[in-house]
Formats: C-alpha cells, structure tokens, sequence
C-alpha cells in the first residue's frame, strides 16, 4: 500500500528484521487476501450447519463450501466467509441470528472467557461485536455493563444488543473514571479494547489511514494508562483484565502493559496458549529494562493469522473475591422498580400475547419514563449513570395501553406467542414487512387460521423471530421500526 504513513513505514522497519518487514508489508498489498467473518449466535440459533446451508442457498447452483471458508481458530462459533455471499444483506442478520465482525476482534473474548452468572464490564464497547460475543457466552445468565463514552457510538452499541437478542446487559454512556467511583471491586472479569492508533485495521479502514499521526500514538497511549487504572478499580480480587488494542505500536502496547504491571502489583500477566498463527509479545520492544513477562502478552500479525492486527494481554488479580459480600453491594444507590400503573398494562398485554398468559424471564419492571424495561436481577441501580438501555426493554405505555418494542420480538419464540406468522426468508414478503410494508393474509393454510383472529402477532422468518405486526381484518399491520427499515 502505498498510501502507508512514511513515520509508521520507518517505525517497523526498525523493530523488524528484513525477512520480518518484508512479510509484514506485503501483507498489505492490493492483491492479498482480506479475511471476513460472521459469529453466529448461540442464543438464537441452535444448528450452525443449517443456517449456513440457508445462506449460502441465496445464490443459485453454489453450496456451502464456495462460501464458508472455515472455523476461526479462536471461536468455535465464528466462520470465514466470502465476500460474495453478503450476509449483511440477509433477514437473518436484522433477526440477530449473526454479528458481522472482523476475525481478529474475536480474539480478546476467546481470552476473557466469560462464564455463566459471572458480573463482567466491556468498558470500551461500541459498536458491541465483542460485547455480543461476551453475552452469547453468558447464556442469559449473570450480568454484562457494556459502555460506550461516545454518545453516538453508544446508541449503535444499543440497537446491537437490541438485534441479538440480549436480555442481561446494561447499557451505559460514561468516562471510566466515573464507573470507577460507582463499581470500585464489582466486576469478575472486565474487558479494555480500548481506543488506539488503528494501525491494524489500515488494511480496511481508509479513516484509520488519514487520522494515524505520531503524535495521536502518543495520545491514544496516555489516555490507555487512565482507562486501565480506571479498569483495575472496578476488578474484583481474582478477577480477569484482558486488555486489547487493533495497532501494531509498541507505545500502546508492550510499553503500556509494562507501565501498568509496574505501578499494580497485584495485577500480573497470565500465559495463553497461542492458536492459529498468533505470536508472543515483543518485550525488547518496550525499552530497556522491560520485564521478561511482556512475552505472555498475544500479537496477531496479517502476516501471519487469517485476520487483521491486533494486540492482547490477560492479567490476573492476586486475592479471591467474597462473593457473599457483594450481594448487598448496589452501586450507583437504591433501585427503584416501576409503579403498578406502568406495570400493569404490560400484566394485560402478556394474558392476550403469550400461551402462558405470562413472559417467562426473571427480572425487576423499571420504568424510564413511558418506557417499561425487565432489569437483570441484582442488575444495579440506573440512578446517577447515563443509561441508554437498562436490561430488556418490553415496550411502551400508550395512555393505559401497552405497545411491545422490537426488543420483545427478538428475545421470544412462535412457541411462546398465541399469535405468530412465519415468512420464509427467500420471499419477497419478507422483503416487503423489512420495508415497512402491511401484509395482507392469503386464504390458505396458516394464514387462513389467522384471518379470522386479532391482536399482537410476532412475524418471523424461518422461523426465527424478527419484529410485530398488528394483526385485524386479515391485514398484518406493520411494527417493524422506522430507523431499521430497508429499501430493496
């Protein structure tokens, strides 16, 4: 490429032998491969090989292997694909059935290794690849604050938790100097992708090219420092830090790891078996002096893994946390649960929507406003944190009525609902409802049944659940939402 930046050309010309640089640099010519991946969703979809048979059906006379190139070494659930196949394009990705996301950027997760129950913070998560990932292990289970500083970055990292169905997760918009004072010593596991120079996503992102300087290095270094102190605060005693960054400069890296361990010492570096191509740390790298542990910290080159530039280290916290303790412990102050007048319409709601005359989730009503959100038990108080998204939001109260919100469709099933509508995903019908468009039912088979009911109706594709429609004189009034709609 020759559009690189001539100081960062110089820089690892310098840290590389000639064979090293060589390899390094082609790797960003023109005609090399670029790697792209989905991660399919364990929440929503319980057999990989049939959705991707589905998706690779989208073109006629192709199968499955001229599209799915592999498993990524790291994630069990995520797949190289081909460009042609465009699963961005798909009703399967607005059902949440797959996240999009660089393979790469998978890795940090792999490394965290979130279990179920576990309290875990992504405290630098737009748009919320890495998040999705951490929930998808969570299964429910436990509790992810997943925050976004960028107010605007933040609500895409909402409306993705939205899409994958995600019922656990709090959604928070603050500087981690704040969180640090509301969650000191909360968290199991905590993730820091924290924002970097990019240098490893030149390759992709032409942005990342024009706005890389020597000097945002240095920037994006110090304020690195901060965000991880910040994060050692809200760390429980044998917690895990996984600290992440997709740039190749030693100053953001082995050197900021190295100023880290050095003034935490009770925070130490945990070595990882290395797969699929992925290299040690480079401690020469981080100056004279540097402790010999920097090797335990991850490097994925293009070179030499399917994916882009990436750095990671996985440091552990000394002590063992008293768990019992911590049950009393609600930051951010008292919670406060909705009124019964909020509540109750939604009671109603459920008795005409769902088989069971109930939404079969455990949680706590909290009301923003008009809006009606199911919180994760122990989830803690919103109070005092700007939150976009406090759990699963069920809807909103319409002057004593209920409306249900595309949250609530993409977290239940046809088994759950009294009323439901399948579109198969290669019709122009479920182009025309992801349009916007009203629905006028058939005479025949299924749709006939429905002609004659009314109410909430859940549409789905394949069976997979993908937003509501209102059901009334053989006509399926569309709820999809505006702002996702799609022209075709």
């Amino acid at each position: 490429m020759s559009n690189l930046p001539k100081e960062f050309l110089e820089r690892m010309q310098t840290l590389f032998s000639k064979d090293e640089y060589d390899a390094f640099i082609k790797a960003f010519d023109t005609e090399e491969e670029r790697y792209h991946a989905l991660r399919i969703s364990s929440i929503k979809c319980a057999d990989n090989e049939a959705l991707l048979d589905r998706l690779s059906n989208t073109v006629e006379g192709k199968k499955k292997s001229d599209f799915f190139l592999g498993i990524v070494p790291w994630e069990p659930k995520g797949y190289y694909y081909s460009e042609d196949v465009a699963p961005g394009k798909h009703p399967y990705h607005e059902a949440g059935l797959y996240y999009i996301q660089e393979p790469s950027a998978m890795a940090p997760v792999h490394f965290l290794d979130p279990k179920p129950g576990e309290r875990i913070l992504d405290l630098c998560a737009a748009p919320g690849g890495k998040s999705t990932q951490i929930a998808d292990a969570l299964r429910g289970e436990g509790l992810l604050v997943t925050n976004e500083i960028n107010r605007e970055r933040s609500k895409i990292l909402s409306l993705n938790i939205e899409r994958m169905g995600i019922r656990n997760a709090m959604v928070v918009s603050e500087d981690s100097g704040k969180l640090a004072e509301v969650f000191e010593g909360y968290f199991d596991k905590i993730l820091v992708d924290a924002p970097c120079s990019g240098e490893g996503m030149f390759r992709k992102n032409e942005i990342a090219l024009s706005e890389w300087s020597p000097d945002n290095v240095l920037l994006c270094a110090e304020r690195q420092k901060e965000i991880l102190d910040n994060a050692a605060r809200m760390l429980l005693p044998g917690g895990r830090l996984v600290y992440s960054t997709c740039t190749f400069s030693p100053e953001e890296n082995e050197k900021t790891i190295s100023q880290f361990i050095s003034s935490h010492e009770d925070f130490h570096i945990e070595e990882v078996t290395l797969v699929g191509g992925m290299d040690q740390g480079r401690p020469e790298w981080a100056g004279e002096g540097a402790e010999a542990c920097l090797k335990k910290t991850v490097r994925l080159w293009p070179h030499k893994v399917k994916g882009e530039g990436h750095f990671l280290c996985v440091m552990n916290r000394d002590g063992a946390a008293d768990r019992e303790g911590l049950k009393k412990y609600v930051p951010g102050g008292r919670f406060i649960r909705a009124k019964k007048d909020m509540v109750t319409p939604f009671l109603d709601f459920a008795k005409e929507a769902f088989k069971n005359g109930s939404l079969d989730i455990e949680g706590d009503y909290l009301a923003f406003g008009d809006q009606l959100y199911l919180a994760p038990e122990d989830m803690p108080s919103p109070n005092g944190l700007k939150v976009l998204r406090p759990g699963l939001h069920l809807g909103e109260v319409k002057k004593g009525r209920f409306e249900p919100s595309h949250a609530l469709a993409l977290t239940i099933s046809s088994e759950e609902t009294i009323l439901s509508y399948d579109i198969p995903s290669d019709s122009q019908d479920i182009r025309q409802y992801l349009n916007g468009q009203t629905i006028r039912l058939s005479s025949e088979g299924t749709a006939a049944d429905l002609k004659v009911k009314k109410g909430w109706c859940l549409i789905t594709t394949d069976g997979y659940s993908i937003g509501w429609a209102k059901l009334a004189g053989g006509m399926l009034k569309n709820h999809y939402p505006k702002g996702l709609r799609i022209n075709y």
